[in-house]
């Protein structure tokens, strides 16, 4: 009897938390920085309790509103727009898979995994199959991960200092924007120098108990998605002298297999 209940005290702590504060916060999400901690590698660096928010899908947005938020998963996750939250689809299904979210219609009948599924794998939603397998690997590391150039919210800290993304970068106030605003000026024209599968999914960030929507700071990096092959010198140079900086990251998805790639330039001595 004694060992069971300090198994079960053992089971209901995430490491790391507050012992306090975490018997309080149910559906919290803990972020763990994987390059800090010397324990050994864990299957899931997120771990959620057994309640689960409530969101209804909004078809013309292509994203859902949530309706009931349980604990502090909003803090990194979805993006607040006129006071309301909402998860896009790869935040739909990564939370829908570990039971923390259930996903319902507008009759309020729930909407299952499987349906989540046919959502993300059609692509229509500003979120292909690949980049969502790429968002859960990320996300089970601990990372804080947001669709780039999509604001968390049009709010910012006093104190802050506004990330300056690209001008070409047009963020509006619309929920949609999530997931309609994929072809936005600097797609288009990456895609008129016939660069037209390389442009960042994603922004990340190191795991951060302290991260706040309203001043998220400069991305670690940006992440783009490769579809058939690495990128030629000439294209790499043309699309990271847009980001002013910021590190580029590729990711590579082959049949579930995924591959994070970074390229460094190399000078070669020379020989006599």
């Amino acid at each position: 009897m004694a060992a069971a209940a300090r198994d079960r005290r053992r089971r209901g702590r995430a490491p790391g938390a507050a012992p306090a504060a975490a018997a309080e916060d149910d559906g919290e999400e803990h972020h763990l920085n994987p390059f800090l901690s010397d324990e050994a590698p864990l299957s899931s660096r997120i771990q959620f309790r057994n309640v689960a928010s409530r969101a209804r899908w909004v078809e013309d947005a292509g994203e859902a509103e949530v309706v009931d938020s349980k604990g502090k998963l909003w803090l990194t996750t979805g993006v607040t727009r006129g006071g309301k939250l909402y998860y896009n689809v790869e935040e739909i299904g990564f939370l829908a898979e570990r039971g923390a979210l259930v996903l319902l219609d507008d009759e309020g009948g729930t909407i299952g995994t499987e349906e989540i599924y046919k959502k993300i794998a059609g692509g229509s939603y500003g979120c292909s199959w690949d980049a969502f397998q790429a968002y859960k690997h990320l996300k089970l590391l601990g990372y804080i991960v947001g669709r780039y150039g999509v604001p968390w919210t049009m709010k910012h800290s006093g104190t802050c200092e506004v990330t300056d993304y690209p001008k070409c970068m047009a963020a509006t106030d619309r929920c949609s924007d999530r997931a309609n605003d994929a072809c936005n000026d600097i797609t288009k024209s990456l895609k008129e120098m016939h660069i037209d599968e390389i442009y960042p999914s994603f922004e990340i960030h190191l795991p951060n108990s302290k991260f706040k929507k309203s001043c998220p700071g400069v991305p670690t990096f940006l992440l783009c998605l490769l579809r058939d092959k690495p990128p030629s010198r000439d294209e790499l140079e043309t699309v990271e002298n847009k980001f002013d900086g910021i590190p580029l990251k590729f990711c590579q998805v082959d049949n579930g297999r995924i591959s994070f790639l970074s390229f460094d330039n190399v000078t070669l001595p020379s020989l006599p």
